[in-house]
């Protein structure tokens, strides 16, 4: 990692490579619009429900909860304490949820599911999940032993963390587990986990922005609430299941937090950009809680549960609610967060999606009358429109030595083009005529995009780009020369000599223009 020490690069790199993420999670959710459109891909990976589940999966465990997770060290960097080991820790806890992800894109795509609607993943990855939170409470400890008096919401932070992964395993557990119970209510108190888990963020987040220290007021607004949910999750798992009317309770006392929000809003004293983004996130919630209150009145429930009104509401929660948390939080790191054009294609995406899904949602439930069609095409432009908002970050660059060149059309061959191998070779193989077993293909294509990756790195660091593609040609040669046995002994079709003769051609490439310049530049 370049510069260790330094905990406002460690945040920005992090910030901008979780964003890979994110827009997959904006390409997945697009290519659910379309199927739901009618226009449909006969390909192993790109399976309807994989995408679905990839989309939602994504949103919920990618970009928006692993930033949320940096708060407490946000805190601390603002605080002026520093940790060396800290910070490895903090990377350790970032690679392994990398990890995670990308194991959980492979088994999704794969059709490896539970048949959850936010949980879908195998349930063995939590144990990818826990691991990282382990070197999570290292990387706090480390950080807690450069403190000379620890304050305490450190102290409650690291036992919250060292519950955390074994928490994890137990509730997500298929068989002991609260995952397939708390969504089996007229309403389940997920919803009620979710809205008390985000207010001692806001909490947090506001005491991270506050130019001064912050002093939180009519606190019993959140007491009240946070006692009878978990009253409710004890009743459940000792008991039986909650009657409707208990869970009517505990639902409308939700609505506390609309008080205590504006309060705490009103007392902080944040810089401008900041603010705003906080203000974006607490009317989005304080919206979902309201609707999600009306919406779940007996009569109102039955008309729209689980029609498109209900992904509107999901859509303000997490896409904008939940996101502007962590756009408030990183406004002081990441200087493209001060761009006015991120913040209109993002909004502007999701309102739009918001406001064609609400009316499909009434038109579902009857209320109004309308195409549904027009809807969802009208919520795959605006899908689009988001996911625009993705290049605020990034810096294009148009002049090139040779040698980045050569390395940039490998990004584009083998990067870009193992990725879509893998998401569509099932259905182009038997166009083009070659035999496609569904197996061992897709070894051969995260091998192609592994080349593609190293094609990458040799491109953003220069000082370490010949060596990079000395490494890319090695590669191709021995690919190459095992595709073409594999050839000749019939053990693989036509396809095996293309691949081989592409992969031996590139390398000569670099061995014919590039090669004899670098051992020139040596002697």
């Amino acid at each position: 990692m370049d510069n260790l020490n330094s905990f406002e690069n460690f945040v920005n790199k992090h910030f901008k490579i979780s964003l890979i993420f994110l827009f997959l999670a904006f390409v997945f959710g697009i290519l659910y619009s379309t199927n739901l459109l009618g226009f449909y891909i006969d390909s192993q990976t790109l399976n309807p429900a994989n995408i679905r589940s990839l989309h939602i999966s994504l949103m919920l465990y990618g970009f928006v909860p692993l930033m949320l997770s940096y708060l407490p060290f946000l805190l601390i960097n603002k605080e002026g304490v520093k940790s060396a080991q800290g910070l490895r820790y903090l990377s350790l806890y970032t690679i392994f949820w990398y990890i995670f992800l990308v194991f959980m894109i492979s088994s999704l795509l794969f059709g490896n599911t539970r048949g959850l609607a936010f949980y879908d993943f195998p349930y063995e990855l939590n144990f990818i999940l826990a691991i990282s939170g382990v070197f999570y409470i290292l990387a706090l400890y480390k950080y807690i032993k450069a403190y000379e008096k620890v304050p305490l919401w450190i102290k409650v932070c690291l036992r919250i963390t060292i519950i955390a992964p074994i928490a994890l395993l137990i509730l997500m557990n298929p068989t002991i587990g609260q995952v397939e119970s708390t969504i089996s209510g007229p309403h389940g108190d997920n919803t009620l986990g979710m809205s008390l888990a985000l207010i001692p963020i806001y909490y947090l987040i506001i005491k991270l922005l506050n130019k001064t220290p912050f002093v939180a007021r009519w606190n019993i607004l959140w007491m009240i609430p946070t006692f009878f949910y978990f009253s409710s999750v004890l009743y459940r798992s000792f008991i039986g299941h909650l009657t409707y009317e208990m869970e009517w309770f505990c639902q409308w006392l939700t609505l506390l937090y609309i008080p205590i929000l504006y309060r705490w809003y009103k007392d902080a004293d944040i810089e401008t950009f900041a603010k705003k983004a906080l203000l974006v996130s607490i009317l989005a919630f304080l919206f979902v809680d309201i609707e999600g209150n009306i919406l779940f009145i007996p009569e109102f429930r039955w008309l729209f549960h689980r029609n498109d009104l209900i992904v509107a509401h999901a859509h303000v929660a997490m896409g904008i609610g939940v996101f502007f948390m962590v756009i408030a939080m990183f406004v002081k790191y990441v200087k493209e967060l001060k761009k006015f054009s991120f913040y209109a294609f993002y909004i502007g995406g999701l309102l739009g999606i918001f406001a064609v899904l609400s009316i499909s949602g009434f038109i579902q439930a009857g209320v109004l009358s309308g195409d549904i069609t027009t809807l969802w095409a009208l919520r795959t432009v605006f899908g689009f429109i988001t996911m625009f908002s993705i290049f605020s970050f990034i810096s294009f660059k148009f002049s090139y030595t040779p040698l980045q060149k050569y390395n940039l059309f490998g990004v584009l061959a083998d990067g870009l083009g193992g990725v879509f191998l893998i998401l569509l070779a099932s259905f182009l193989y038997p166009i083009f005529g070659f035999k496609f077993s569904g197996s061992y293909e897709y070894i051969v294509f995260a091998f192609v995009s592994v080349t593609g990756i190293i094609h990458f790195f040799a491109l953003i660091y220069k000082q370490s780009q010949k060596i990079l593609t000395k490494l890319t040609v090695i590669t191709r040669v021995l690919i190459s020369s095992i595709f073409f046995a594999l050839f000749y002994n019939k053990t693989l079709g036509i396809e095996a000599l293309l691949i081989s003769l592409f992969d031996i051609t590139y390398a000569s490439i670099y061995l014919l223009f590039f090669y004899k310049k670098d051992i020139l530049c040596q002697k």
